[in-house]
């Protein structure tokens, strides 16, 4: 059995860096929301539902319907409650772009930054 060169073993550690970056990042997409502050859940039901929906479906969060603009303090709460969920999908959808992004940029950029350097020394 021959043993990989040094430009494979590379390689493969990149590609499983990427790898584990890349399901790190899709389930930061799908796990529940945290609760928000204001209480309840972000999900239609009893439980949030994953980053991914509330930001493709907005109207999925279950805020409830929306209080009456006479009704102020209720009106407020159902806003802050709607934003916190909002912001925290969008957050975590963001982060998990950004990371699948840089995994992609490690598997196809790092073996050729380290191989290139390396040839050149």
């Amino acid at each position: 059995m021959r043993s990989l060169s040094y430009q494979q073993r590379v390689k493969l550690i990149f590609a499983a860096i990427g790898v584990f970056g890349a399901v790190f990042a899709i389930s930061g997409l799908i796990i529940a929301l945290p609760k928000p502050a204001a209480g309840g859940t972000c999900g239609p039901g009893a439980a949030s539902e994953a980053p991914i929906v509330a930001v493709l479906d907005p109207v999925s969060i279950g805020a409830g319907r929306e209080p009456a603009a006479s009704d102020t303090k209720g009106h407020e709460q159902w806003l802050a409650f709607v934003g916190e969920c909002q912001s925290s999908a969008d957050g975590t959808v963001l982060a998990a772009l950004v990371i699948l992004l840089v995994s992609g940029g490690l598997v196809v950029g790092g073996p050729r930054l380290l191989l290139r350097k390396r040839g050149s020394s």
